[in-house]
């Protein structure tokens, strides 16, 4: 595909990769068939039972190419945005950068400020938004577009998965995800985060009718209810 870059234009091989269950998200469908698809990118789909390797072997069988683009089965884009992060990652001398992306049931955005533990919540001020892209230590995958010559540089094991020190996953343990962007800087290479571009994700709620809300009804998240009840503004509920 062709990226322009201020008055350049620069023609690139990019691939994509996913890793997906049987099922997938309509929304998700529609924002590849929609995009990649007019774009000439055709979506590396690989399906397993380990998410992890999954993802690794198309990593290795999309190194002939000049960027990957990793997506999720739950992101929602458009062709815009594919293109701005891959200008954005030409321009900035980034080797790989994510858009901003709201966390699944909570109101935080998926990656870390360089230093800061990736189970940690802190916030950033509006001047963090005046530079196109800001340095990561984490990110996700999202919509990620990474340097094919950054990943060939990123020492194996890609992605391992470690537990916390009392042998469980409840603590401060490592993921996947994780220790992949960790043995990426490992090896020299620079994460950024797209202060300005941002891209959804899809995700199932609850909606109950309400008399009480103002809107007519409530939402709430799925675990909250198998985990307790529905809200309690949530009118004509049997417990």
């Amino acid at each position: 595909m062709d990226v322009q870059v201020g008055r350049a234009v620069a023609g690139l091989k990019v691939k994509c990769v996913m890793s997906v269950s049987r099922l997938m998200f309509s929304d998700n469908v529609l924002a590849l068939t929609q995009t990649l698809t007019a774009m000439g990118i055709h979506p590396s789909i690989v399906q397993g039972a380990f998410w992890h390797q999954c993802m690794e072997g198309g990593l290795e069988d999309s190194l002939d190419s000049d960027v990957i683009l990793t997506v999720d089965h739950d992101s929602v884009f458009r062709a815009s945005t594919v293109e701005a992060l891959i200008a954005l990652l030409l321009q900035s001398g980034y080797d790989a950068i994510a858009p901003l992306q709201s966390k699944r049931m909570s109101n935080a955005v998926m990656f870390s400020k360089p230093g800061v533990n990736p189970g940690e919540t802190v916030t950033v001020d509006d001047g963090w938004f005046k530079k196109p892209v800001q340095p990561a230590d984490t990110a996700h995958f999202g919509c990620t577009v990474i340097r094919t010559d950054a990943l060939k540089r990123t020492k194996k094991p890609w992605f391992l998965s470690t537990p916390a020190d009392d042998g469980g996953w409840r603590g401060d343990h490592i993921d996947y995800d994780i220790h992949f962007w960790q043995q990426f800087r490992k090896a020299g290479n620079r994460l950024g985060v797209a202060t300005n571009i941002s891209v959804g994700h899809a995700e199932l709620m609850v909606t109950w009718p309400s008399l009480t809300s103002g809107t007519g009804k409530t939402i709430q998240y799925p675990n909250e209810f198998w985990g307790g009840a529905a809200p309690p503004e949530a009118h004509g509920v049997l417990q």
